[in-house]
C-alpha cells in the first residue's frame, strides 16, 4: 500500500460522512412527518487486495434503507382495522340507544305501561273510551316515531357506507399508482423510500376503513387483499364498490370487486363496523319493533274484534285492502301477496256471528268455517278449495240478517238488516284480527301501526264487553286486552309484549356495553403496537443530533487524511 491508497481511504470516508450527514438530516426534517419512516444510512467496509498486510480501502456507501418491520406494520394494519370497526360499532350502538331512550319517562316501556293501564281503568270504570283510544293513539304514534328514528339512522349509514367505499377506492387507486412509479424508480437497485412510506401509510389509511393484506412482490410492487381477494395486483386497482342485492323484500349492501363482481367479505375497518351494526343490531331492533309492533296488532284486534257492546254493531269492514289478483285466492296460498305481508297467517278454523233481532230479541249463532288446511278435494296438497276472501264474503252474505260483499276498495264489509246487530265470537282462525274487522289497530308494523280511523271518530265503536257463555259481560274485552301485558303469546315467541320489549333492551343495553369494552380494548392493542412501530421507525430527535455530530467529526477526520496524505505526498516530491 501506498500514499495513493490514504488517498482513496480518505475520499471514501468524506464521501460517507457526507452522505451521512444528508441522512441525518433528513431524518431531523422528518421528525413530525406522519408515516415517515427513520432512514439508515448502510455501510460497510472495503477489503483490502490481499498480500502479506491487508489493512482494508476506505468505506463503501452500501445503501440507504427504512428501519421498518414488516411483520409489526401488518400486525399493527390488522389492529388499527378491528379497533376502528369497533369503534365504528360502539358509535351506532350509541346512536340506537339514545333513540331506544329506555329508562326514562318518554320510553317505548313507558308507553306500553301506559296503554295497557288505560284498559284496566277502563274495565275498572275510571277511564273514558276516547281516553283509551287516545292512549292507543299515543303508543302508536310513538312506535311510528321510534321505528323513523330507526330507519332514519339506517339511511345516515347506507350513505356513510358509500363515502366510505368511495374513500377506499380512491386509496387503492393511489396505492396501484405509487406500485408503478416505485418499480419504475427502483428497478437500478435502489429503493424509492419517501414513496414506499407513503404507500405504508396508504395501507394504513386503508385498514382504517377494511381488512386488508399485503404481498410484496420481487418487483417492489405489493398486492392488496381482502380475505383471499385482490383488490390492487400491482400497478392496477380492480376497484371497490357498494353493490344493491335483493334479498326478498329487502336490499342487502354488499362491497365488491368492480373488475369481477366477487363479494368482499369486509368484517374490520369502518366500513366492516358500519356492514355488522348495520345489519346486526340496527337491523334487528327495527325487526324486533316491527315484531312487537305486528303482535300487538293482531293479538288486540283478536280481543277486539270478538268483542262486543251492548248494542252490537250495525257494520263493519275490514281494515287490510286485498288486491284484485288476490281476492281469488286462498287466504294461506303463498301466491297470495295481501296475505304474504301479513305479521301473522290465518290458520284452520272458525268464529262465531250472534245476530240479533232488536224488535223481537230473537237471537242466532252461526258459525263460519274457515278451510286453511291446505288441502285439496282430493286430499292432496293444494290450495285450490280453501278459503277466499270473496268465499268469506259469501258465508257471512248467507247469514240472515246480514249482508256482506268484496267492496271496490278491496275491503270486506259486513252490514246488518235495519233493525238487526251482530257480533263476531270465538274466532279460533284469527281470520278477523288479520283483516282488521272489528279491529282497534290497522296497519302490520310499526311502520304504519294505528288506532283504526273510524275508532277515533266514534269511540262508542271501542267493543269493552264480550259474550261469554252466552252472557254479556261489560267490562270483558277491557280486562282480557290489559291482561295482554303480561300474558305469554306466541306472536312474540312465548314472551309477553312487556317481556318481550325488556328482553329487547337488556339484550342491547348487553351488547352495548360489550361494544364499550371490545372498542377500548382494541384501541389499547393498536395504541401499543403504534408505539412499537414509532420506537423502532421513529425520529429520536436527539439520536439523530448525535449522528450528525459523528457524521462531521468523521468528516474532519476524513478531511485531516487527505491533508495529512497531502503533506507526506509533497515532501516526498522535494526529496525526489
Amino acid at each position: 500500500m501506498g500514499l495513493g491508497s490514504a488517498f482513496t481511504i480518505g475520499r471514501s470516508a468524506l464521501a460517507a460522512s457526507q452522505l451521512g450527514v444528508q441522512v441525518a438530516s433528513n431524518n431531523l426534517a422528518n421528525a413530525a412527518t406522519p408515516g415517515y419512516a427513520r432512514q439508515v444510512l448502510g455501510l460497510e467496509p472495503v477489503p483490502g487486495a490481499g498480500g502479506s498486510v491487508s489493512i482494508g480501502r476506505g468505506v463503501a456507501f452500501t445503501g440507504v434503507r427504512r428501519q421498518v418491520d414488516e411483520a409489526l406494520n401488518a400486525r399493527l394494519n390488522g389492529a388499527i382495522s378491528e379497533a376502528a370497526a369497533a369503534q365504528e360499532s360502539l358509535r351506532i350502538l350509541s346512536g340506537i340507544e339514545t333513540a331506544l331512550n329506555e329508562l326514562t319517562d318518554l320510553d317505548l316501556s313507558s308507553e306500553l305501561g301506559s296503554f295497557f293501564t288505560s284498559f284496566s281503568e277502563l274495565a275498572n270504570g275510571t277511564q273514558s273510551q276516547s281516553q283509551v283510544i287516545e292512549q292507543g293513539e299515543l303508543l302508536a304514534g310513538f312506535m311510528r316515531r321510534l321505528r323513523g328514528d330507526l330507519v332514519e339512522q339506517r339511511n345516515q349509514l347506507d350513505d356513510r357506507l358509500g363515502a366510505l367505499v368511495e374513500q377506499a377506492d380512491a386509496i387503492a387507486t393511489e396505492i396501484a399508482a405509487l406500485n408503478e412509479e416505485i418499480t419504475r424508480t427502483e428497478s437500478a437497485g435502489n429503493q424509492n423510500n419517501p414513496l414506499r412510506d407513503r404507500r405504508d401509510e396508504l395501507v394504513r389509511e386503508l385498514s382504517t376503513l377494511m381488512d386488508v393484506s399485503t404481498v410484496e412482490q420481487a418487483s417492489g410492487a405489493i398486492d392488496v387483499l381482502v380475505g383471499s381477494s385482490p383488490v390492487v395486483l400491482g400497478s392496477r386497482s380492480q376497484g371497490i364498490e357498494l353493490r344493491e342485492i335483493p334479498a326478498g323484500d329487502a336490499i342487502e349492501r354488499r362491497i365488491s370487486v368492480s373488475a369481477t363482481g366477487q363479494v368482499l367479505d369486509v368484517t374490520e375497518g369502518e366500513i366492516g363496523g358500519v356492514l355488522a351494526s348495520r345489519d346486526g343490531e340496527l337491523d334487528g331492533t327495527i325487526a324486533r319493533l316491527d315484531q312487537l309492533a305486528g303482535s300487538m296488532i293482531y293479538e288486540i284486534n283478536r280481543l277486539h274484534s270478538t268483542g262486543a257492546t251492548a248494542a252490537g254493531l250495525t257494520s263493519a269492514a275490514s281494515t287490510l285492502v286485498i288486491s284484485p289478483t288476490d281476492q281469488t285466492l286462498a287466504l294461506n296460498d303463498p301466491l297470495n301477496q295481501t296475505l304474504a305481508g301479513a305479521a301473522v297467517a290465518p290458520t284452520n278454523g272458525g268464529f262465531l256471528v250472534r245476530v240479533v233481532d232488536e224488535a223481537s230479541g230473537a237471537v242466532s249463532t252461526t258459525r263460519v268455517d274457515v278451510d286453511l288446511d291446505g288441502i285439496d278435494g282430493a286430499g292432496g296438497a293444494g290450495f285450490g278449495d280453501d278459503t277466499t276472501i270473496a268465499d268469506l264474503a259469501s258465508a257471512l252474505d248467507a247469514i240472515n240478517g246480514l249482508s256482506a260483499s268484496v267492496g271496490g276498495d278491496g275491503r270486506l264489509s259486513v252490514s246488518a238488516s235495519p233493525g238487526t246487530s251482530f257480533t263476531f265470537g270465538d274466532d279460533t282462525s284469527g281470520v278477523l284480527a288479520v283483516l282488521g274487522v272489528n279491529s282497534y289497530f290497522s296497519g302490520s308494523n310499526a311502520q304504519d301501526i294505528a288506532v283504526r280511523e273510524d275508532l277515533r271518530g266514534s269511540p262508542g265503536l271501542l267493543m269493552t264487553g264480550r259474550y261469554v257463555d252466552g252472557d254479556f259481560v261489560e267490562n270483558g274485552t277491557g280486562l282480557e286486552i290489559a291482561a295482554l301485558q303480561d300474558r305469554a303469546v306466541d306472536t312474540l315467541d312465548g314472551e309477553s309484549s312487556a317481556g318481550f320489549w325488556r328482553t329487547t333492551v337488556q339484550t342491547f343495553s348487553v351488547r352495548a356495553g360489550s361494544a364499550q369494552t371490545v372498542a377500548e380494548v382494541t384501541a389499547i392493542v393498536r395504541d401499543g403496537l403504534e408505539s412499537e412501530r414509532l420506537a423502532l421507525s421513529g425520529v429520536d430527535t436527539d439520536e439523530e443530533t448525535l449522528s450528525l455530530i459523528q457524521f462531521q467529526r468523521q468528516y474532519q477526520g476524513a478531511a485531516r487524511i487527505i491533508s495529512t496524505t497531502n503533506q507526506l505526498l509533497d515532501e516526498l516530491l522535494a526529496i525526489v
